[in-house]
């Protein structure tokens, strides 16, 4: 009576305040705890008071699905080594689903000090869900929600059925009925939303403190797993079975065939380093053989894109057995300038070069045997602090005494019949049979880094192994290597599957080069599904790709429906903006969010979902060398760079870009070895709720269009529910926040379909 008489008086003085807090349903009280419980997309909140209507714990499921709910215990007294176990589910006629097709997971709270924008909340917020392997605690007045996923076998009855969970602590136990009821259909094994998720390898060989790739592998093969049974997909399961690629007849790397800047013939060769955290350089690709007896010198004609700038020409001496000598580094640093002119360096097989009485270099030592060329558009140094851009021709090493060139091809000319590339697949099938040929992943990410500029000072055209696009030799070089993944794809039935995401979110002064790189893929492997997300979606550059993907807040359904119309794809994704009010994926925002995007994809014929990284726990910069962030003791998504100074970052968001946690809660300290997955969040379990929600309508859509003459009524009814009102969403910033309002929905779509699947039996 207390507990009705203060939601009486709330009601009375605070109108908003029953819509606010009321959800859940009471289960029982007794002198140590309090029970209730609320479906999954909720986000229980430490201090949430207990609801006092009653209600029993009820899921609905199809075959192939997982349902789940949260009970929560809200103790009167603290207990500790709680346990806690269910029960198989058990029809009355004797059917079982097993007790093992139920995870048990404990909802922890993560503090957020520093809110994600100014419509967040700082306060501390569920989300970490770890696995329950051992009896765990509850504080008095505090709520502790434990979150139940049923994973319901494709091979189950339909109907309903009956568990029991139990709690047990000292003194205490508690015994909940949960009923459980399932539809007569089955979920497909791949999900019909695509998707397509970042998983940084790196993050979890430190995190996990891996020490090797076949442990990395193993562990890797457990996130892998769990996307599967969250019905998501990595954009990459291959970063250990890579397609390796090498390109025959180049005996330069480092630089660029520049055919715009020549001395003499058709190319020169530009070695441009715009990095202030590396150094550059172009290298002759083999070794050349030498007898350190011998006088020779280095001669060649250069120029810088700056007068009086600096460049280095080195040589490096390695010994019969092509080991590197160390410590005896031949060269020059010169003077360069913007116009062409002759340097050398001349290698005394007798006299040291010394300077003030120091010696700069020696002779070949005597053990030498080859010698390897490097050039140096600037000085390198240890930090490769310094930029700078030069062109190299007519080089040649010189033997004094025969008076030969003993460097091949150092007028940089290139016979394009030498041209050639050889592709290795045998790693890379080796991943795809084994998450392609079984269901699970809806696709993966090719990236093509031969579409984007490289090391090329110039206008940005596409660049490949030494030679821009207009060249012949890129054209033959990216007809093989394009032509060769298509076709491979295609023969062993994966094509189709991929998308080549080379740029990401290109401005509107990248459209040129953007149309370039995807007429050369399209020229080149027209089979092949081009990918671009763009946060300035229109017309402009939307036609040059089969599958678009807008930010969801800049997504336009007017705009998209011409191309959706003619085929292309449309996908969306979320990152760290734009945040509150717009549906997005932060830690402090609304449960509803995650769910809430799959239905706003159905609504504008959208079929797939990306999210840039679901793993990025650390930015290396913003904390010192060696540090790593903690995500279970600070949420908040950080980057480094944008010009920020050193040290500097800025900050993204709560969980934005991570939807996984380490099991490693310390990982500056705890260096145990992990060979274990991840723990999943409760945004990544509420997404999965929506990809779902995405297949009963995309399973009701194919009803409707199959109808048979007597089932009439039940299309009426599904085209009602899959013509999607305003009391879910107008638009992303005006959605409903009740989950209520879906799981409704939900609940007809799962009857409808049970209907039209037994009327077809």
């Amino acid at each position: 009576m207390n507990k009705i008489w203060l939601w009486s008086f709330l009601l009375i003085i605070f109108p908003g305040f029953l819509l606010a807090q009321d959800f859940g349903y009471s289960i029982k009280t007794d002198d140590v705890c309090e029970l209730w419980w609320a479906e999954n997309t909720y986000k229980i909140m430490k201090d949430d008071p207990a609801p006092f209507k009653k209600g029993k714990i009820t899921i609905q499921a199809a075959r192939n699905e997982s349902e789940g709910f949260q009970i929560v215990l809200l103790p009167g007294k603290s207990l500790e080594n709680i346990s806690v176990s269910v029960s198989d589910f058990k029809q009355k006629s004797g059917n079982t689903i097993e007790a093992r097709n139920v995870a048990i997971r404990k909802v922890e709270y993560v503090n957020v000090v520093k809110p994600s924008g100014i419509f967040h909340k700082a306060g501390w917020y569920p989300d970490p869900l770890p696995l329950i392997e051992k009896p765990f605690n509850a504080e008095k007045g505090v709520n502790s929600p434990v979150w139940f996923t049923v994973k319901v076998p494709k091979g189950a009855s339909s109907g309903k059925y009956y568990a029991t969970v139990v709690f047990k602590s000292a003194g205490w136990q508690a015994s909940v009925p949960v009923e459980l009821e399932v539809w007569n259909f089955t979920l497909p094994d791949n999900p019909y939303m695509r998707s397509a998720f970042g998983l940084y390898s790196d993050m979890i060989r430190q995190y996990h403190n891996l020490s090797n790739d076949e442990e990395l592998k193993q562990v890797l093969d457990k996130y892998y797993t769990c996307f599967k049974e969250l019905r998501i997909s990595p954009q990459k399961f291959y970063d250990l079975y890579p397609i390796r690629k090498k390109v025959k007849g180049v005996w330069w790397d480092g630089g660029t065939f520049d055919p715009d800047t020549v001395f003499s013939g058709r190319y020169s060769y530009q070695v441009s380093d715009n990095s202030t955290n590396g150094n550059a350089e172009g290298q002759f690709s083999d070794l050349i053989s030498i007898d350190p007896s011998r006088p020779y010198i280095l001669k060649w004609w250069a120029k810088t894109l700056k007068k009086n700038q600096q460049y280095a020409v080195m040589v490096l001496c390695y010994t019969s057995e092509k080991k590197l000598i160390p410590w005896q580094m031949k060269g020059m640093i010169c003077s360069g300038n913007i116009s062409w002119h002759e340097d050398s360096v001349y290698i005394d097989p007798v006299n040291p070069l010394i300077f003030q009485d120091m010696v700069l270099s020696r002779p070949f030592p005597h053990n030498a045997a080859f010698a390897s060329v490097h050039l140096n558009p600037d000085v390198p140094d240890r930090h490769g602090s310094q930029t700078g851009t030069a062109w190299f021709d007519n080089f040649r090493f010189i033997d004094l005494k025969s008076g030969k060139n003993i460097l091949p091809r150092g007028d940089f000319e290139q016979n394009i019949e030498d041209l050639d590339v050889e592709l290795d697949f045998s790693a890379f099938d080796l991943a795809a049979k084994q998450y392609l040929a079984t269901p699970g992943f809806t696709g993966f990410r090719i990236q093509v880094p031969e579409l984007r500029p490289g090391p090329y000072y110039g206008k940005r055209v596409a660049w490949f192994n030494g030679f821009i696009n207009g060249t012949a030799e890129y054209d033959k070089l990216a007809d093989i290597y394009f032509k060769g993944i298509q076709d491979h794809l295609e023969a062993n039935g994966w094509l189709g599957k991929e998308y080549v995401y080379w740029i990401d979110e290109p401005k509107h002064d990248d459209y040129t080069f953007v149309r370039e790189g995807m007429d050369i893929l399209h020229r080149t492997a027209p089979k092949l599904t081009r990918f671009i997300t763009e946060n300035n979606p229109g017309p402009e550059i939307m036609d040059v790709t089969e599958i678009g993907c807008p930010v969801l807040a800049k997504f336009d359904p007017e705009k998209s429906k011409e191309w959706i119309a003619r085929g292309r794809g449309m996908w969306s994704y979320l990152m760290t903006w734009p945040k509150a009010p717009h549906v997005n994926l932060f830690i402090d925002s609304d449960a509803i969010n995650m769910r809430m995007w799959l239905w706003m994809s159905y609504k504008y014929h959208l079929t797939g979902i990306l999210v840039w990284s679901s793993n990025c726990w650390n930015a290396e910069g913003c904390s010192p060398h060696g540090v790593f962030q903690n995500i279970w003791e600070d949420p908040m998504t950080y980057m480094d760079g944008n010009g920020l100074p050193d040290g500097a970052a800025a900050e993204y968001g709560n969980g934005d870009g991570m939807f996984f946690y380490p099991p490693n809660r310390d990982p500056n300290n705890d260096k145990t070895k992990y060979l274990t997955g991840p723990v999943p969040s409760l945004r990544i379990e509420i997404l999965r709720e929506g990809i779902e929600d995405y297949d009963y309508m995309i399973m009701l859509e194919h009803f409707v269009r199959s109808a048979r003459p007597g089932q009439q009524n039940l299309v009426r009814a599904a085209e009602k529910i899959l013509d999607i009102k305003q009391d879910v969403f107008v638009n992303d910033q005006e959605y409903t926040k009740d989950p209520r309002i879906l799981m409704k929905y939900r609940q007809q779509m799962g009857k409808l379909l049970s209907e039209f699947s037994n009327k077809n039996l």
